[in-house]
């Protein structure tokens, strides 16, 4: 299993070169810029990486199907394709943050995805592209210079939809914060989409977000993982029900406000929520604790593969050193 490591929406272009360095040093697959409302912009961020790396991926996640046009995504993506030799990435999803930011709605989110990526991994040097899709259309693109190794397009999927047209058009696939159970029927429900567009398993790379909160200090850690709770599986009850009862769903589904103030206040607190309750969510939605968890932590994300996962994407909070140096030592080499 190859691991990625997604870095805080903070993060300088400076010391996401600094940071990518360090991880392609521990060997790590690739280095993920977090592309959220009030980041920076998240192509620009990874330039003095692309330039300065030599192995190590990178791309930026998530680009929504709403924010711009594939066309300006298709070159911007190139151009950042060129910068590292053919070593880009690119994560393409639905609706996030960055909706509410533009004012937009969620409107044809299956289809705004699907004609991007359509997009995207049509346009290269061999010939002009012409798309008249249903939402977007592009004439006569045709960038000649991006004759690199073309980079890899990832689609944003865990439901019904979006997993069905993920398994037409898309290569590589990422799921969010996956469970066991939940990531079990999912990979089934994939081989049932693949089937029918008369595709494998062995054809699509199958990669899952999983947030890293791992810290020498324990409290440090439960309290960075409460912070970030909103933000896992969107606090889903059809999501939370593998480890929650209903009513405890439905206490969660009750109190998202709390949790969405919790992570835009940077704190541990989310009232209304009992401490039971919060344990279980940090539990199986986080990886966190100490390094003397990481062998649990290891053989839950050895389990996912099993499942299916080709890749694990660890997204990384505070202290973002550390955390490279903790995967780079005590997890990439079980992994792989």
């Amino acid at each position: 299993m190859r691991v990625d490591v997604i870095l805080s929406p903070d993060t300088s272009p400076s010391e996401v070169c600094e940071l990518g360095l360090l991880a392609e040093g521990y060997g790590i697959n690739a280095v993920w810029s977090s592309n959220y409302p009030s980041s920076r912009d998240p192509f620009l961020t990874l330039a003095p990486l692309a330039l300065a790396s030599r192995s190590i991926r990178l791309g930026p996640l998530v680009v929504t199907a709403y924010e711009q046009h594939p066309f300006k995504t298709a070159k911007a993506l190139a151009t950042l394709n060129e910068l590292c030799n053919g070593r880009a990435n690119i994560l393409i999803g639905g609706p996030t943050g960055v909706n509410a930011a533009m004012g937009m709605g969620v409107e044809r989110m299956v289809g705004r995805v699907r004609e991007s990526v359509e997009v995207v991994k049509a346009a290269g040097p061999d010939k002009p592209l012409n798309y008249k899709g249903g939402i977007f259309q592009v004439w006569n693109y045709h960038p000649t210079w991006a004759t690199h190794t073309p980079p890899r397009i990832y689609v944003g999927a865990n439901k019904h939809q979006m997993m069905r047209m993920a398994s037409r058009v898309a290569d590589h696939i990422m799921v969010g914060d996956p469970l066991p159970e939940r990531f079990a029927s999912t990979m089934a429900m994939l081989d049932g989409f693949l089937a029918e567009a008369g595709r494998t398993r062995q054809q699509v790379t199958i990669s899952g977000l999983v947030a890293w909160h791992v810290k020498a200090d324990q409290a440090e850690s439960v309290a960075e993982a409460r912070q970030q709770l909103a933000l896992r599986g969107m606090l889903d009850p059809w999501y939370l029900d593998e480890f929650l009862t209903a009513d405890e769903c439905s206490l969660v589904d009750s109190n998202r406000n709390a949790f969405f103030k919790a992570y835009k206040n940077r704190t541990a607190v989310v009232p209304g929520v009992p401490e039971v309750i919060l344990q279980k969510l940090v539990d199986n939605l986080s990886l966190a604790g100490t390094p003397a968890d990481l062998d649990q932590h290891v053989e839950r994300l050895l389990a996912l593969g099993r499942l299916g996962l080709n890749e694990v994407a660890l997204k990384l909070h505070e202290d973002q050193a550390a955390a490279i140096r903790l995967i780079g030592e005590r997890v990439v080499p079980f992994l792989h």
